[in-house]
């Protein structure tokens, strides 16, 4: 009952800052004096903005995965999707990733920089780790069936 009252109210967070979202991003743009439509990705760490800075919601009011159950997670996904494509932001994943990788992707990813662009809208992978390396793959048949494929290909060269 708690953490479905404290999920209630950062969704409400979540609902306001996409309330702001036009004018946070204008005047990130504004004050970063972005006149290009392409920026270098050296140019990423001078110009760039954590999301959680953007968003002005900060990584640590997400709840680990293991704390929600699969309707909170849900609930979470759709309110952080919103809130992306609020800010120009297009989130992509690949089409086998589970809620569970959803969700712990838009988390982490509060913690990377992006460029926001005013009246554009970027495209932004949340999947791109390898699969052997992906931290998530007890959850995310993806990796697993990556693993297989690459495992299978490794043991018969």
């Amino acid at each position: 009952m708690i953490m479905t009252r404290y999920i209630e109210q950062l969704i409400e967070d979540i609902n306001r800052s996409e309330t702001f979202a036009g004018e946070r991003v204008d005047r990130f743009v504004n004050f970063n004096d972005l006149d290009s439509e392409f920026v270098c990705d050296d140019d990423i760490d001078s110009l760039g903005i954590k999301l959680s800075e953007l968003f002005q919601i900060d990584k640590m009011f997400f709840p680990e995965r293991k704390l929600l159950n699969a309707e909170q997670i849900s609930l979470l996904i759709n309110a952080m999707e919103s809130l992306w494509r609020a800010y120009g932001l297009n989130p992509v994943f690949p089409p086998t990733a589970t809620d569970e990788v959803k969700y712990c992707q838009f988390r982490d990813h509060l913690d990377h920089e992006v460029i926001p662009v005013s009246g554009k809208i970027m495209d932004v992978e949340l999947c791109d780790y390898l699969p052997h390396h992906c931290p998530f793959f007890e959850w995310c048949p993806l990796a697993k069936e990556q693993n297989e494929c690459t495992s299978k290909y490794i043991v018969s060269q």
